[in-house]
């Protein structure tokens, strides 16, 4: 294949199109990771490889995608690229000393819904020219391409290359829907009546598998499960049974009832974390800071010693 001599120079955004597809292994995946369509992506490549005279991919199958050797060093060379530009960015971000712009802000569900609504309320009060945008998500972000600003993340093991602080550890009960105990006489009688025992899709940690919760209820069914923590939350809200729940969660919501609060339990932490690159960024610092001082605030409801 030869270049052809009427083509225009090859764009960055060509290149970085490339690198997509080499990542997602196929052009499908690469034009809904980049809101493409997948006919425009496919032609956009076929004049990438127009314009340089050489083979970038082939399809070994249906579907995927499998760089050539040419494809995968100009892929690298773009991904060198990426990182360098967005080190760049991430530097020139950091020195912006103004208390405007967007600041975006990646939450765990359970903590945007459960518990910090009303503080990033008061940080948007409070900063009326900073643009707040809530990512309410479970998946982990990239603050090196700067997909978010600041994360608050329920975990033990935070990003090494972040920095911040943690706040708990975080305590757990055993909940229940506060009207399905009230229907069945109190908290005995809903005990007695073997009430179904709610756990999480693929995990261990939760209802089904307490020895001495199945120890006091050795009858109770245990059948439904959910993957989300949100579920769980909503499963119990609707009187489906017993959850192991956040206190912060159990606590802050009248819906539910704790069945045995001489029971806490502590995992994990509240994560509060930023790039390195932007903790100088004003409107950054400025919401470390506030946040900071709502979560020590929280830190009761937060570890289940509240009250």
């Amino acid at each position: 294949m030869r270049p052809d001599p009427a083509a225009e120079a090859p764009s960055w955004d060509d290149l970085r199109l490339l690198l997509a597809v080499g990542q997602a292994g196929s052009l499908r995946k690469a034009a809904v990771r980049l809101g493409l369509g997948h006919a425009t992506l496919s032609r956009r490549l076929a004049r990438l490889e127009a314009q340089l005279g050489v083979r970038l991919f082939d399809r070994p199958s249906a579907g995927a995608v499998v760089l050539t050797p040419a494809g995968d060093e100009l892929a690298a060379s773009a991904a060198q690229m990426d990182d360098t530009a967005a080190a760049a960015l991430r530097r020139v971000a950091g020195r912006d000393l103004a208390l405007t712009g967007t600041l975006r802000i990646s939450v765990n569900p359970l903590l945007g819904v459960h518990l910090l609504a009303p503080a990033f309320d008061a940080f948007s009060r409070a900063y009326p020219d900073v643009m707040v945008e809530v990512m309410a998500d479970y998946t982990p972000v990239d603050l090196d391409r700067r997909e978010a600003d600041v994360v608050l993340r329920v975990t033990d093991t935070p990003p090494e290359m972040l920095v911040g602080q943690r706040f708990g550890p975080i305590g757990y009960g055993f909940y229940a829907s506060r009207d399905g105990v009230a229907q069945a006489g109190g908290v005995d009688a809903y005990l007695a009546s073997q009430p179904p025992l709610l756990g999480y899709s693929g995990r261990r940690d939760n209802a089904v598998h307490v020895p001495w919760l199945r120890a006091r209820l050795p009858d109770a069914p245990a059948s439904l499960t959910a993957g989300d923590p949100l579920q769980i939350t909503a499963l119990v809200r609707a009187g489906a049974g017993i959850a192991r729940l956040p206190c912060m969660v159990g606590e802050t919501d009248t819906a539910f009832i704790r069945l045995f609060p001489e029971v806490t339990e502590h995992a994990y932490g509240v994560w509060l974390l930023t790039h390195t690159d932007l903790r100088k960024t004003a409107r950054v610092r400025a919401f470390m800071d506030h946040m900071s001082a709502a979560l020590k605030a929280l830190l009761p409801v937060i570890t289940g010693e509240d009250g």
